[in-house]
């Protein structure tokens, strides 16, 4: 059973600030320990990724690829 698609508001949105990623996505990046952090996407659609590590330009460069590699066959 397909669940159903509804798009983020611009309120929802709004709690992800970085846009100059990947066109079409909207990041953060959470502090969820000392020197542990969180990046989490989501595009307008509903699809999300996230990643948890120490280096949060390496997290924002890793769901860069992953995004890239999911979407690259459609």
């Amino acid at each position: 059973m397909k669940k159903p698609v509804s798009r983020h508001t611009i309120e929802e949105l709004r709690n992800f600030p970085i846009t100059n990623i990947v066109n079409g996505w909207y990041f953060r990046i959470d502090e969820i320990s000392q020197g542990y952090y969180r990046v989490e996407g989501v595009d307008q659609w509903g699809h999300s990724i996230s990643r948890d590590g120490v280096d949060p330009d390496h997290l924002l460069s890793l769901c860069k690829n992953d995004i890239l590699e999911m979407f690259q066959d459609l």
